[in-house]
């Protein structure tokens, strides 16, 4: 039985990337897992999302959850087309899109 991309994706057979330090990485994403409940990212490249300021002006697509102050707590998994990401601090699993 042929499995499907979703299927590949969801299991992590696609492979994966086990951040542990902070810097950049780009590549071509389907998730992310945070595992530890302080981790951050200075950047994340995602550009179908969509992301306003409490007075409605827009930040870009490149300044997601950006500082300290926007933990990712340790199991969350954050899911999109993801192209690039600067770690700020913590661990991750990138699972790589199909």
């Amino acid at each position: 039985m042929a499995t499907t991309k979703i299927d590949q994706q969801s299991f992590g057979q696609a492979g994966a990337a086990y951040v542990t330090a902070v810097g950049s990485v780009t590549g071509s994403y389907c998730a992310i897992t945070s595992l530890d409940d302080a981790t951050y990212f200075t950047s994340l490249t995602w550009s179908e999302l969509n992301k306003h300021r409490a007075d409605g002006s827009a930040i870009a697509n490149t300044d997601v959850i950006h500082n300290s102050d926007d933990t990712i707590p340790k199991g969350v998994t954050i899911y999109g087309q993801i192209t690039g990401f600067t770690l700020g601090a913590g661990r991750v699993i990138a699972y790589n899109a199909v």
